[in-house]
């Protein structure tokens, strides 16, 4: 057998043209050589040898591997694959149960902050940003796409393609092999931040633009084929009777300069935006200022204070949604809101009920809801609808009641709410609370929870940030839930890189490479 080199060195190209004269099927044995792991380590296909070349992915770094074919004539080949690229963080995997853990390759995001949230000066400003990975049962890196900036939500679709928020300002959609199929942007960053700070144009040369500010956080293909993601807009607000963030009463005009969210659904093919709804439209900060967190981070290097503070120094972070998850049997699009500590509900689209944009219920401190028992999220991540209408929420815990102290620390925890939107009444029906090295975890940004298909929960504890050990910047853990609060940690993978080093979501793919 023929082996060739992709320049990926997890992908080889077989030369399965002249196997079968006829053109008939062929079965390919790919197996690593040496192997005492317990997870898969080979697998068998079926091509036809008039394709020419098969390419072979989701192999594992720096191992021999043997390829072979059934039927009248036998062929064998043999090949290494190449290292991991420099720069990646050590990755470790504890298969803690692996009876228990739902099968299939684990695809997360990494974002590599080190030179805003780390200690090290002597950072390449070239390296990638952005990296996209996938892990193998064992944990092993199968697969990896990296870009010269960051990577927020990405989603694997149906047809075998990767859709992924990028640098907070576009989306994109690349192929397994990393091929850019699709590319969309925000107006501003065709704009003045089209080249970035080393000279690096940010986005390509044909984007789709929408016309819209951002998009940040989320890009999400919708059951109708449309796309959603998160905008921002900036508004002076005036009528503030006193000052929140340590103004001087002296000299405060009354006004705050307020970054807020836009949801924004658009056509992916010609960017056309279909509907759009602005937070403003459904929270108004002079209502109860001391409540509505208007001071808002302020860090001038985190989205999306570097899009607007440029132009107006005094912009401020206001709402800072991170999610938009659609639950299509209720027609309502969940907003997170993580300033806000909300779940905002809105109406999808049109219906006999009311027009698209309709505030249904909103969940949290400042909500509409009742909550029966438990306790609500604060500065919560990624929402998700289950199959009985219950929604699964990550819930970093920021300013936690009753917690902060060396006695209480703060945790973060993944949990589940039953919500009746025309009682406005909840229900926590299930928490798992975080943990490292039998400590309480806190990931004070970023997280995710999603149900796997055997009815375990996938939770990213994405920004651990060294906090707690020195070393531990995030881990994804899969837990067989029981109870009310609790469960078992049976698959744990654990990125050791300190300070900087962020994982923003993660999710379990079947069949990826099959």
């Amino acid at each position: 057998l023929v082996v060739t080199e992709t320049g990926h060195p997890l992908m080889v190209d077989i030369d399965v043209a002249a196997l079968v004269e006829d053109g008939g099927p062929i079965e390919l044995t790919v197996s690593e050589l040496g192997s005492v792991t317990t997870a898969p380590n080979s697998r068998t296909m079926s091509v036809l040898s008039e394709g020419g070349k098969v390419r072979l992915r989701g192999l594992r770094a720096e191992t021999t591997y043997e390829v072979t074919t059934t039927g009248t004539a036998r062929y064998r080949g043999e090949f290494t694959t190449g290292p991991l690229p420099d720069g990646l963080p050590p990755i470790t995997t504890e298969l803690l149960d692996p009876a228990a853990t739902a099968p299939g390759h684990t695809l997360f995001n990494l974002l590599d902050l080190r030179e805003e949230l780390g200690d090290d000066d002597d950072l390449d400003p070239l390296r990638p940003a952005g990296w996209l990975l996938i892990a193998d049962e064992a944990g092993e890196i199968v697969w990896y796409h990296n870009q010269d900036h960051s990577i927020g939500d990405a989603r694997f679709l149906e047809d075998g393609t990767i859709l992924f928020e990028y640098n907070d300002t576009g989306g994109r959609r690349i192929n397994l092999d990393g091929d850019l199929l699709d590319e969309w942007a925000g107006s501003i960053i065709t704009g003045r931040f089209l080249v970035d700070a080393q000279g690096r144009q940010v986005i390509g040369d044909t984007p789709i633009v929408v016309n819209t500010d951002a998009m940040h956080h989320e890009q999400h293909r919708l059951p109708d084929g449309t796309h959603v993601t998160l905008s921002a807009e900036l508004r002076v607000l005036d009528g503030f009777d006193t000052p929140q963030c340590d103004e001087d009463p002296a000299t405060f005009d009354g006004s705050y300069h307020l970054i807020g969210d836009v949801i924004v659904i658009f056509d992916p093919a010609t960017g056309k935006v279909l509907n759009e709804f602005s937070i403003f439209d459904y929270f108004d900060p002079r209502d109860d200022p001391a409540n509505y967190n208007l001071c808002g981070l302020f860090f001038d290097w985190v989205f999306p204070n570097w899009l607007y503070k440029g132009v107006d120094p005094l912009a401020r972070d206001w709402t800072h949604a991170n999610a938009v998850e659609v639950d299509e049997a209720s027609n309502a699009l969940i907003v997170s809101i993580r300033h806000l500590d909300a779940l905002l509900a809105l109406r999808w689209t049109d219906d006999a009920e009311g027009p698209a944009g309709e505030a249904l219920w909103q969940s949290g401190r400042l909500g509409d809801l009742t909550l029966t028992n438990g306790s609500w999220h604060r500065y919560q991540h990624a929402p998700e609808v289950q199959d009985d209408g219950t929604i699964l929420v990550y819930d970093n815990g920021n300013h936690r009641p009753g917690f902060g102290t060396s006695e209480n620390p703060y945790f973060s925890r993944v949990v589940l709410y039953s919500i009746d939107g025309d009682a406005k009444t909840a229900e926590q029906l299930w928490e798992f609370r975080s943990s490292l090295n039998g400590q309480p975890a806190f990931a004070g940004f970023v997280g995710d929870a999603d149900r796997l298909a055997n009815g375990n929960v996938l939770i990213t504890d994405g920004g651990l940030n060294g906090d707690i050990d020195g070393v531990t910047s995030a881990q994804i853990v899969e837990v067989v839930p029981f109870g009310s609060d609790g469960g078992d940690i049976v698959w744990r993978l654990t990125v050791e890189g300190g300070a900087g080093w962020v994982v923003y979501r993660s999710e379990r793919l079947a069949g990826v490479f099959d």
